[in-house]
């Protein structure tokens, strides 16, 4: 490298230092709005207000992530220059939507079923898909607009939970859902059990709606863990348990399946209330002679 050009990429070094500074949580200012504005042009679902707070940290993170950069949700260089860059189109990756049909929906869906979302892979991106991928969007911080794009197909290919962050009280688990595993973010919904972040939320929702009307609800059995499911699948085995799925294959396993105490059977007020009701937090009765299991879909 000759005088001149050492001093030329010097000069573009100091420049892109002065220009483009190393931001991190806590950092403020019109370059923390400007990083803010690009991440929202990428799709990132967060306020171009100037401070960098935990929902810009983690929007930084996916980003990163996405990119194959180190996710530490510090902005140096390769960040400004990642954020600056189009994206690359990829053959492999159209963009799909409600009706899109095919084997690229049918490798989305599989995606989404790794992630710990319950839908078909059917090749058919439908009502129920539509709302896994906004889900899974939300849980990333991406716009939520169902629509899978560059940004969505690299954040459900990486690594990592399907919620960033982990909200109060709430844990990272080994899930699975048809024997595959996966990293989730479970919270606590009451009387030590577990559910899916985006599951818990609506149980809460619906939990505290019952209790409005009268019927009172609560957490038996949540999220379990693989030994946890093993027990309870050797006593079924064993004739001295309740029906109970292989270990690996139960959606408690994916956190998403809640067995409701204060139910009492069918045709009581709290079963007729949760069959009139429950569908409208995403609740369904999906095991036949079990009135107390009850499974989120979405």
């Amino acid at each position: 490298m000759t005088a001149i050009s050492a001093a030329r990429a010097t000069q573009a070094t100091s420049f892109a230092a002065r220009s483009d500074p190393t931001l991190r949580q806590g950092s403020q200012g019109a370059s923390v709005t400007q990083l803010q504005n690009l991440l929202r042009s990428k799709g990132h679902n967060i306020a171009a207000d100037g401070d960098f707070g935990p929902k810009t940290t983690a929007a930084v993170k996916s980003f990163q992530a996405s990119r194959g950069l180190a996710a530490d949700g510090v902005v140096g260089p390769q960040t400004w220059a990642a954020l600056r860059a189009a994206p690359a189109p990829s053959a492999g990756s159209p963009t799909l939507r409600l009706g899109a049909k095919g084997g690229a929906v049918t490798e989305l869906q599989n995606l989404l079923r790794s992630k710990g979302h319950n839908v078909s892979a059917d090749g058919d991106f439908g009502p129920r898909t539509q709302a896994a991928v906004k889900s899974f969007q939300a849980s990333r911080g991406l716009a939520a607009d169902g629509v899978v794009g560059p940004q969505t197909w690299a954040a459900l290919r990486s690594g990592g939970v399907s919620n960033p962050g982990t909200p109060a009280g709430g844990k990272q688990v080994t899930a699975y859902h048809n024997g595959r595993p996966s990293t989730i973010t479970v919270v606590p919904v009451g009387n030590g059990k577990y559910m899916r972040a985006d599951a818990a939320k609506n149980f809460l929702a619906m939990q505290s709606a019952a209790r409005s009307a009268g019927v009172n609800l609560s957490a038996t059995s949540g999220f379990r863990s693989m030994e946890e499911q093993r027990v309870l699948y050797q006593k079924y085995l064993n004739g001295t348990g309740n029906l109970a799925a292989k270990p690996g294959y139960s959606n408690h396993q994916g956190g998403i399946s809640m067995d409701i105490g204060g139910v009492g059977g069918y045709n009581t007020k709290a079963y007729n209330w949760l069959k009139n009701n429950a569908g409208k937090y995403g609740f369904q009765n999906d095991v036949r002679g079990e009135y107390w299991h009850w499974t989120f879909k979405g």
